[in-house]
């Protein structure tokens, strides 16, 4: 391989690097987000009809 070949190699190395670093940091926020809804359900859950989640559950589950 020529040099041009391995810069333009080495470019697209760097441009997936940079789009997988996004994405890495879009899950996160993400993660974070789903994290902070788990906990309001979990303060919820208590006082919700158990039938209800149940099925709930069951829908999720399949």
């Amino acid at each position: 391989m020529s040099r041009k070949d391995l810069t333009g190699r080495v470019e697209d190395l760097e441009a997936q690097v940079a789009a997988l670093t996004a994405r890495v940091e879009e899950a996160a926020v993400l993660n974070q987000r789903f994290a902070e809804l788990l906990d309001v359900v979990t303060e919820l859950l208590p006082a919700a009809d158990t039938e209800k989640v149940e099925r709930y559950v069951d829908e999720l589950g399949s």
